[in-house]
């Protein structure tokens, strides 16, 4: 970025008092937006200091809440500045620290299956896979998730978003001549929420169970956990713990307001571990979980009216499930059986494209007040990272 200098970001919340969260994104004067973040505002004034950015940026907030009013502005980090936050800092070290929050063991409970929600014992499972090419990923997910499954009634419905490569289509034809088989093409610009939902239409399942097309198991009972908490009239949601291929934590359930958004509880620890109050090892409420294995009944799904196409990337999933919730419905998180999701360990940091912005921008104005306080999250845990440490208190 031209005439990039060390900024201060200062953000002033004016109302209401309460804590809120909002979606802060920087354009320069072609109208790009060059940063984007969300931020949870605790204190009256934010800042964000040395940043590298140009001061003379346009800053576009979305708020989370209509009665927000909040200003904005970038400054150059000169002399005057710099001695002023040094006097700022020295000064806080004789203030007092708040008392940390009051640890809340009863937000973590477990959840245990009653009843049945269909007619069925071994209700038809459908499995919704939307893919692009891959075919090797997606022939392992095959194979592990619907061939080797010992679930008696189920059906494999392919969702192709445009696949090209030779051995894809070769593994389409193998997969056709099945009589529990069904592939959409669907060559048309990637929406994952679209994908879903053309999936479910095409299914005949009381239960469907989407997955990722680079998720996997060795353990061929897997489905009926997961469908026994499905059936259940109480739950809409239902995701699965999921290990990276190093065999860490990937997915133990989704808490709402780390790093002002959403993140995956007690990502990167071991599979066996724990965590705190045992959330990590125990089938449990969650505010949400991953679309990357999220099993839900077709009359919920129905009723919730599928997956909102208007969040094409991300937060597809994460907004059905807080619709599940707020319609009354459970989402649960199942400790067992875990499976593995392959590609989401050797993704690396990068900058975020246009659309997922835009999704996440979205998301900040949909659910921004949700993302204050998750009630199935103790409250003395940190909200900076996914390591489940202590909270950290702030000078007043």
């Amino acid at each position: 970025m031209a005439n990039e200098r060390p900024c201060q970001i200062e953000m002033i919340r004016h109302a209401p008092k309460r804590p809120m969260t909002a979606f802060f994104r920087f354009f320069n004067s072609e109208g790009e937006c060059v940063l984007a973040f969300p931020y949870r505002l605790q204190d009256r004034v934010t800042h964000f200091n040395e940043v590298m950015m140009d001061p003379r940026l346009s800053v576009q907030v979305d708020a989370g809440e209509a009665d927000a009013r909040i200003s904005v502005r970038v400054r150059p980090c000169d002399s005057y500045y710099q001695f002023r936050r040094k006097l700022s800092h020295f000064l806080g070290n004789f203030r007092t620290k708040p008392a940390p929050p009051r640890p809340d063991p009863t937000r973590i409970a477990p959840f245990v299956a009653e009843g049945t929600a269909t007619s069925s014992e071994t209700p038809l499972v459908s499995i919704v896979i939307p893919t692009r090419d891959r075919a090797a990923l997606l022939a392992r997910a095959v194979e592990t998730l619907f061939e080797n499954a010992r679930w008696p009634n189920k059906e494999l419905i392919i969702v192709d978003n445009g696949s090209v490569e030779t051995e894809t289509l070769a593994l389409f034809d193998r997969l056709r001549a099945r009589p529990n088989v069904t592939i959409l093409r669907r060559d048309e610009p990637f929406n994952f929420a679209r994908l879903v939902n053309e999936g479910a239409r095409a299914a005949r399942g009381d239960v469907l169970a989407v997955l990722n097309n680079d998720v996997e198991t060795d353990n061929p009972d897997w489905l009926g956990p997961l469908v026994r908490l499905a059936i259940d009239p109480r739950v809409g949601v239902v995701g699965a713990k999921l290990l990276y291929e190093d065999g860490t934590v990937q997915h133990a359930g989704i808490v709402l307001g780390i790093r002002g958004l959403v993140a995956h509880a007690g990502c990167g620890r071991d599979p066996d571990d724990p965590g705190p109050y045992a959330m990590l090892t125990t089938t449990r409420r969650v505010s949400a979980v991953t679309g990357a294995c999220l099993f839900t009944r077709r009359d919920v799904f129905d009723e919730l009216g599928g997956f909102d196409e208007a969040f094409v990337v991300e937060f597809n999933d994460v907004d059905y499930c807080l619709r599940a919730g707020a319609a009354g419905y459970s989402v649960v998180y199942a400790a067992e059986p875990a499976l593995m999701h392959k590609e989401g360990s050797t993704r690396q940091a990068r900058p975020l494209r246009e659309r997922e912005v835009l999704d996440r921008s979205l998301f900040v104005r949909r659910w921004g007040r949700a993302l204050i306080d998750d009630p199935y999250y103790p409250p003395e845990l940190t909200l900076r990272d996914e390591s489940l440490a202590l909270a950290e208190t702030k000078n007043g």
